[in-house]
């Protein structure tokens, strides 16, 4: 955490900084954007193509020189110990103010705490930057390490991935690649795969395995993992719940089950909506979606946030309208589900109107390669294409069976709603020996005594310490893509 805030520190110093240092490029009709991530840093520039390997090479240049500005023993009079003391209070603040977000963020953050394998949390991040925490006392924050943090990042060993996309050409492309080269790979051999930062995503038990983790008492609930948190706010009168039903990783459902996911939740988010939310009246805020995991797992997302009803009495309607919902599939026509599915296919392949979307969608592809072995870094840029496919069904039932893109065949509409059942017995309903589930509560202030009364009882987690004990018992999903 110590790494990653001070070159978050860096990254709000250089954008402070470039907003005069390159403001006649943006009167130029060309414009930048510097990030700091987990993995590194992001630099994207668009504009007119002739222009953007200048504005690149202007951006690079300055991001070196300002490290060295920030070792000046003089330091103090060009301003820069200002811009630090101001930047690191606003990435603190901005840490602290996580705390008040709606209850229903809270319950996403708290679950990504488990889902994923190495995360950190606001309080390592914060206890970086306050300044009376022992820590801060003997090991403060200086300039001097900051500019050590974000030279290590930038010309250390490191990995560089460039993506250029519209009218740019193949020779404005290598100039891009020679600026990167010139002033991040020079001094230092690449970063080796295995040293690269990996993200895996996490296998929540099942009931059997809870039970041999905490006990048979968390194996008898429905959901046997239970994450629970209070909100900071006095006025917060809100709980909220996100029920987490894991069904498997990229390799494991191939672009086929992820289609499947894709065309349930299609059809959940209205139900789950008209459920809880229009009939039943629990709250405004109610949806039910898919959630992808760093590191390539795949969820069914139930969050319901409510000012009328505890998490454990919203936990509890969520698991009535699984069952619902099940019943409602089982009773729909074949027909009527193979018209769903045409349209969550529609959807897929609907045509980027903007080039910010189009080379968003393909970086996005390029991002999720981090971390994987050299012979899983092509990009699947059909990803979308591919589950599309799969949805695509026979006209009629009694047609031959055409063979796919991705090389299965072709289902008819009886068959797409038979694998679709078969998909969701398997993961989701309480009495599945396979499923895997968890629920993140977030309690209001009202509702504390339940919170307490639920301390140390089996299964149930109230810190990130009891988060990284369970850990130690849990498996990951595997990294590798599609099948």
């Amino acid at each position: 955490p110590r790494s990653i805030t001070l070159n978050r520190i860096f990254e709000r110093i250089l954008n402070d900084d470039l907003a005069s240092f390159v403001y006649d490029a943006s009167l130029a009709g060309c414009n930048y954007k510097v990030s700091c991530v987990p993995s590194g840093y992001r630099i994207s520039v668009r504009g007119y193509s002739e222009k953007l390997p200048f504005l690149l090479d202007a951006l690079y240049s300055r991001m070196l020189s300002l490290t060295d500005e920030l070792r000046a023993p003089d330091v103090s009079n060009t301003g820069l110990a200002s811009k630090f003391e101001k930047a690191k209070q606003n990435l603190l603040r901005q840490t602290k103010n996580n705390a008040f977000n709606p209850p229903y963020d809270i319950a996403s953050y708290n679950s990504r705490l488990i889902l994923e394998e190495n995360v950190w949390t606001l309080e390592d991040y914060m206890r970086e930057m306050e300044e009376d925490t022992s820590l801060a006392e003997k090991a403060p924050l200086t300039m001097e390490e900051c500019a050590d943090a974000a030279e290590t990042c930038l010309t250390g060993r490191v990995k560089a991935e460039a993506l250029c996309m519209g009218n740019i050409d193949k020779k404005g492309a290598q100039q891009v690649r020679e600026a990167i080269e010139t002033h991040f790979l020079k001094d230092e051999p690449p970063l080796l795969y295995t040293e690269a930062p990996k993200f895996r995503a996490m296998k929540l038990p099942t009931r059997e395995e809870a039970s041999a983790i905490f006990g048979e008492e968390a194996g008898k609930r429905k959901i046997p993992l239970i994450q629970q948190d209070i909100v900071t706010s006095e006025a917060e009168e809100n709980n909220a719940v996100e029920v987490i039903l894991q069904c498997g990783c990229e390799h494991t459902l191939g672009y086929e089950g992820v289609a499947l996911l894709q065309l349930i939740m299609h059809m959940g988010y209205n139900s789950a909506f008209n459920m809880l939310r229009t009939k039943e009246q629990l709250g405004y805020i109610v949806h039910a979606v898919s959630r992808k995991c760093a590191g390539g797992g795949w969820a069914l997302s139930i969050t319901v946030q409510s000012s009328v009803a505890t998490p454990s009495q919203l936990e509890a309607r969520v698991e009535a309208w699984i069952e619902t919902f099940r019943q409602e599939l089982e009773e729909m026509e074949p027909e009527a589900i193979a018209a769903e599915a045409s349209a969550v296919a529609a959807q897929l392949l609907e045509r980027d109107t903007k080039l910010a979307q189009e080379v968003g969608n393909q970086w996005t592809e390029i991002l999720t390669t981090e971390g994987k072995a050299p012979s899983l870094r092509m990009p699947s840029f059909d990803r979308l294409e591919k589950i599309a496919d799969a949805l695509m069904l026979v006209p009629n039932e009694g047609d031959s069976a055409a063979e796919s893109a991705n090389g299965s065949q072709r289902k008819t509409a009886s068959q797409l709603k038979t694998r679709l059942l078969q998909l969701f017995d398997k993961h989701f309903p309480a009495d599945a020996a396979e499923r895997r589930s968890m629920v993140s509560r977030v309690y209001s202030r009202r509702d504390r005594s339940e919170y307490d009364a639920n301390i140390d009882a089996p299964g149930v987690l109230s810190n990130y310490e009891e988060i990284a004990d369970l850990k130690q018992y849990l498996s990951t999903h595997p990294m590798a893509r599609y099948r």
